[in-house]
């Protein structure tokens, strides 16, 4: 395998790089919250535009969460939503710091394209893989959310590199597609399993890593 030149890897962060709560149960148990009325079960439709609203940056924490309450008729208070949100991010998977930088010691930019929000955000800047992502963009600072072409047309042009220059790992189907069309070599990831074992055998393939 020819060792690929120039290549920019990105990455989504939650159930790629970083593990996160699948479903509100989860996220309950990870709070210590009791788990009560789902606002997704109670209200899908409201919660979806809370959601999209929230890591697009267009409402503040507050009205997120209080909104969410809303959605199950105050059974699940804003507060406890507070905590159940914090509590989403679990940590890391396994050898991802390792893993990042394998991929710069090669001679590769990498990168993170997440739909998150300021919260997450913060939280995410905190753990130890963060400093080794050379470029780092967010949904709640772009204004715009996955898999909406433009923000990934918007990333492009913010790092300099566009097309099949970009290897591009994400969990969630709609996005690779999203970014298969514009050229991107996009891949899927099961969050559910180790990901670093799965991005490494991608990245062999694309002789990023040897």
């Amino acid at each position: 395998m020819t060792h690929a030149q120039g290549v920019l890897v990105a990455f989504d962060l939650g159930g790629v790089l970083v593990r996160i709560c699948r479903d509100w149960p989860q996220g309950c148990r990870a709070a210590g919250v009791a788990c009560g009325a789902d606002p997704s079960v109670s209200d899908p439709a409201t919660v979806q535009d809370l959601v999209s609203l929230h890591q697009r940056g267009m409402i503040p924490d507050h009205d997120f969460f209080e909104g969410l309450s809303r959605c199950t008729g105050a059974a699940v208070a804003a507060a406890d939503a507070r905590r159940v949100h914090q509590a989403w991010i679990l940590g890391e998977y396994a050898d991802v710091p390792q893993m990042l930088g394998e991929i710069v010691a090669s001679g590769h930019r990498t990168a993170c394209l997440s739909n998150t929000n300021a919260l997450h955000w913060e939280h995410l800047q905190g753990m130890p893989f963060f400093q080794r992502l050379h470029h780092r963009h967010a949904s709640h600072q772009m204004g715009l959310e996955k898999p909406d072409h433009r923000i990934f047309a918007a990333f492009q042009d913010r790092v300099g590199a566009s097309g099949s220059g970009i290897l591009y790992f994400d969990d969630l189907p709609h996005n690779v597609e999203a970014a298969a069309a514009l050229g991107w070599r996009a891949h899927h990831v099961d969050p559910s399993r180790e990901t670093v074992p799965q991005i490494r055998a991608a990245l062999r393939t694309a002789g990023v890593l040897p």
